[in-house]
């Protein structure tokens, strides 16, 4: 079985909606089936393991809802009870307003409406009770009938709690359904006062918090999601002939005055877009249910509005993306609670068929590898993990023993050979001499150098990297710290792992002779000097008006090369074709299999042997074509960071499965930031793909294994040596 989230999290179906009634009729949600389809659609849920829970709503025939609740109570299914058929039908004539009505007799005709549901719902054994707002009354009344409606949530509650004391049992939840606030005389819309998520936070914050009804949540529906809009409102300036008088009057009350002219405020009401998933983590605390359905934004459909058509509804408005997306956001909030299926057969559309085809739909949406990447509750904190006085204790360290790092690197032991089993996986560490300096969010984010560290080191201390390619600096900084673990009688990380000293690092991003990359960090005789066992260097083809500055550059690497063969050091090549707009853009990668298969052609030919060269490359569609360019093993690079980097662990598994001279990756921003999510757990997703042969997918469930693990160890590190 694949990797998918929300596992744990009970599936539910609305059955007055996926069994709305015989022929698709409307008998179910009336209240009104036959016996036989009441009992086979029943059975049918029962039967099913994927369902864990159902949600009924009333059947009017007393003795067919007493074998519906003995048949539920004998099933292993959770029951749910929405009351919000009865609401919408109001078959009583109540005011449409319902709970939320300012005319308290009304408001009271409502309440005890709903009472008597309660009851049935305490017989049935239910674990929720789920109802609508009543409609909204408009702007004018909107904050009396909000304040109605929390009258009346407390009475439904304080009655809720007597007949669970009555039946002796706990109180059920009671659970508010947020609708959408369409006033439309055309297609399905509610028009209900909750509502949008500002006002349901509102009215969820005051029941908790100045009520203590804590057996209160709200319930969200994914296919609301477009219909829910927030109003807001922007002033106008229009101006007014100022009158003789300067007195105030009360008509005036409207106006204000600016450089001796007088302006009246006119408030113009704007509608904003719609709800995003995002939104879901502001409810969080009162969030008790999920419904997945679907809506239709078309005003020319026949199904236009809340119509919960299926999946496979063409015109529907949710897609796969969407689902994805909605999923993932409950899964990074880590929500536990129930979702429930709210889809509704039509025409000739089966029931069975129906929810067949949304489960398929909904674990389509949650084994999406960036849905199970989601961080969850999970976030990584460099500071954690590495803080302030262990890396100012790196300073301390460089002034009173500059020779240390020489001393530490020459006595560092070194791997027998580069690779065992013809597979690397390299953290790259060297963008910030080059001047790259933005991470995800933040354009200078890789400028901290306590961040910055703090995450090469996440990574490097875990088994699950083979080395690091770094400037003079960070590996110097890794040095120290081995040290450090050392003399606090730890394990050194370093021992075993590769060192790659990053080369040529003039190419300053952002210059006019950017293409001018000299090797201004390591050269080969420093590689020898420092016990490096290998060298990278940068190579990037301008085809333009400063392609000669490309064809200097291939010249400098060309020289280090035969240097490098002369030492048996082995050298990693980047070969990169540019182009960018114009003068004034920045450079970018081209991600044509010509034009990379040209530039592979070049760097593969220079200085003198290929013999211990390796190419690094980012992945492209069609790169089975370009590692054919080339007999050199290949390294996939990941490029810029994204803040997701799923993408980075899907090629390289792509990368692996297009030709057998790819043999890993070096990779560094998508590894060292991933967004929130930790980055030593990103190393080992990409480590396992490499050197285990896993799927992206089965990697990433391995990934969450690794999230937050072994966050202390810096720390014991530098306490042991403090001691």
């Amino acid at each position: 079985m694949p990797a998918m989230v929300l596992k744990d999290n009970p599936v539910t179906v609305v059955f007055p909606m996926a069994f709305p009634g015989r022929q698709n009729t409307d008998a179910m949600l009336r209240g009104e089936p036959d016996e036989r389809y009441l009992m086979e659609g029943l059975k049918a849920i029962d039967s099913d393991p994927y369902f864990k829970g159902i949600e009924i709503t009333r059947i009017k025939d007393p003795i067919l809802r007493k074998k519906a609740m003995d048949f539920l109570k004998n099933s292993r299914l959770k029951v749910y009870f929405g009351v919000q058929p009865v609401q919408i039908y109001n078959e009583e004539g109540f005011a449409p307003e319902d709970i939320s009505s300012v005319d308290e007799i009304e408001r009271l005709n409502s309440v005890e409406r709903l009472k008597e549901y309660i009851d049935q719902a305490y017989q049935f054994g239910v674990v929720s009770f789920i109802f609508q707002s009543g409609r909204d009354p408009g702007e004018d009344l909107r904050e009396p009938a909000k304040l109605a409606l929390i009258r009346s949530i407390v009475e439904l509650a304080r009655f809720s709690r007597e007949i669970a004391e009555k039946y002796e049992t706990k109180p059920i939840f009671l659970v508010l359904e947020m609708f959408d606030r369409v006033k439309s005389d055309h297609g399905v819309f509610h028009n209900q006062l909750i509502g949008p998520t500002r006002d349901a936070i509102d009215i969820a914050r005051r029941l908790h918090d100045e009520y203590s009804i804590k057996e209160f949540g709200l319930l969200y529906d994914l296919s609301h999601m477009y219909l829910l809009r927030n109003i807001k409102y922007r002033y106008e300036l229009v101006e007014i002939e100022v009158p003789e008088s300067s007195e105030t009057s009360e008509s005036q009350e409207n106006q204000v005055q600016m450089n001796e002219k007088r302006y009246t405020v006119t408030r113009v009401e704007e509608v904003e877009e719609p709800e995003a998933p995002e939104v879901l983590k502001y409810i969080m605390p009162y969030l008790y249910h999920i419904h997945i359905g679907n809506c239709v934004l078309d005003p020319n459909d026949p199904l236009y509005g809340d119509t919960h058509p299926t999946f496979a509804y063409p015109n529907g408005a949710i897609r796969l993306r969407d689902v994805a997306n909605f999923v993932k956001a409950l899964h990074e909030m880590g929500y536990t609670g129930p979702v429930g299926f709210e889809i509704r057969p039509r025409e000739r559309e089966g029931s069975i068929p129906t929810l067949q085809h949304a489960k398929s739909f909904y674990d389509d949406a949650r084994t999406w590898q960036d849905v199970i990447h989601g961080p969850s509750a999970v976030r990584y904190a460099t500071r954690i993990f590495f803080p302030e006085w262990a890396f100012f204790r790196l300073t301390d360290m460089r002034v009173k023993n500059p020779d240390l790092i020489v001393q530490e690197l020459k006595s560092r032991k070194r791997k027998e050979k580069l690779t065992k089993d013809g597979f690397l996986v390299l953290l790259a560490a060297d963008h910030p001499a080059r001047g790259v300096l933005a991470s995800p969010g933040n354009p200078i984010g890789m400028a901290d150098r306590l961040e910055y560290l703090g995450r090469v080191l996440r990574v490097a201390t875990s088994p699950y990297v083979d080395g690091i390619m770094a400037t003079p600096d960070v590996i110097e900084d890794l040095i120290l710290v081995d040290y450090v673990f050392k003399e606090a009688g730890m394990e050194p990380f370093l021992e075993n792992k590769i060192l790659v000293g990053s080369m040529n690092r003039s190419g300053i991003y952002g210059t006019v002779f950017e293409m001018e990359d000299r090797m201004t960090s390591y050269r080969v005789e420093d590689l020898v000097r420092y016990n490096l066992d290998a060298g990278k260097i940068l190579f990037r083809l301008e085809t333009g008006r400063y392609s000669r500055y490309s064809i200097q550059t291939l010249s400098y690497a060309a020289e280090e090369i035969r240097r490098a063969n002369r030492h048996g050091i082995p050298i990693f090549v980047e070969p990169l074709p540019v182009e960018r707009d114009s003068e004034d853009q920045p450079y970018r990668v081209s991600m044509k299999v010509e034009d990379l298969v040209k530039v592979i052609n070049i760097a593969s030919a220079i200085g003198g042997s290929s013999a211990r060269l390796w190419i690094k490359v980012p992945y492209i569609e069609g790169f089975n074509r370009v590692a054919r360019s080339t007999t050199l093993p290949i390294l996939i690079l990941g490029g810029e960071s994204p803040g997701d980097p799923t993408y980075a662990i899907e090629n390289v598994s792509k990368a692996l499965a297009s030709a057998p001279n790819v043999r890993g990756s070096l990779v560094g921003r998508n590894v060292l930031f991933p967004g929130r999510d930790d980055p030593r757990a990103i190393a080992r997703a990409i480590y396992e793909v490499v050197h285990n042969s896993l799927s992206a997918a089965e990697a990433l469930e391995v990934m969450l294994e690794e999230r937050l693990r072994e966050m202390d160890i810096i720390r014991e590190a530098f306490m042991g040596v403090l001691k």
